[in-house]
């Protein structure tokens, strides 16, 4: 049986039997790995607390004929505030489900693998819901899924001020080219979608209200678009404003 360590962020948890746990977790050199976790769920075990959501993670992994398995985890990071706050959470989990659901297992990508660790730290102390909307905004660039967001997709014009955006056609559209089922793509949603493109992490990016609304309707739409259906994520916030 083969033994290898890896360094990840656990993207996803599910729980079995007893005391056990399925742990999807994207690595730094083997991209997305799904895990078994014998025993974890034990309150003496050693990695009871490092198996959880959200965490920065090095482990010892055996590589079986049918199963890979943690036989060791230790924390690198652990961000307190993303489980202590239900909302912050949320969004938190909009960002990780999508990579979790449009990600090739073991497929590694060093460039998403530092997104996840640099947007963790927002999501964990700054604006979780603009910091969500940043890390799925670069998340589609980087993957070849990003719409068009500054150029009329049917004659190449540059968009320069109000338009409209279709995801069919996939992206911007001009007033003088735009169909039917194109949704509002007012000027500074454009800008708003710039500067989440170029955003380095450091510090917080600073979008209103209307900016957020409108990207959060592209970009689910999107996901929604691309996936089939609806992220259970975002189901979850949607039934929560409305209790």
């Amino acid at each position: 049986m083969e033994t290898f360590k890896i360094e990840g962020v656990i993207l996803r948890t599910t729980d079995f039997g007893d005391a056990n746990r399925v742990v999807t977790i994207y690595a730094k050199d083997f991209g997305k790995l799904e895990l078994n976790a014998y025993g974890c769920r034990r309150a003496k075990s050693s990695m009871s607390g490092a198996l959880q959501i959200f965490n920065r993670i090095t482990a010892e992994v055996s590589h079986g004929a049918k199963v890979s398995t943690i036989r060791e985890a230790d924390v690198v990071n652990f961000y307190s505030n993303l489980t202590a706050d239900i909302e912050r959470l949320s969004y938190a989990a909009i960002f990780f489900e999508i990579v979790n659901r449009m990600t090739l297992p073991k497929f590694p990508e060093p460039e998403l693998y530092n997104l996840l660790i640099k947007s963790l730290p927002a999501l964990n102390n700054l604006d979780a819901r603009i910091a969500a909307l940043i890390g799925v905004c670069q998340f589609m660039e980087m993957t070849g899924f990003q719409l068009n967001y500054f150029e009329c997709v049917h004659c190449g014009a540059k968009i320069t001020g109000d338009a409209k955006i279709n995801l069919k056609t996939g992206g911007a559209m001009c007033m003088n080219c735009f169909v039917d089922e194109s949704l509002n793509y007012p000027k500074n949603v454009r800008l708003a979608f710039a500067e989440m493109l170029k955003h380095d992490w450091r510090g917080e990016l600073k979008l209103n209200q209307q900016q957020i609304n409108s990207a959060e309707e592209i970009l689910w739409r999107q996901v929604r678009g691309i996936l089939g259906k609806e992220l259970n994520s975002i189901k979850f916030i949607k039934q929560m404003q409305k209790n």
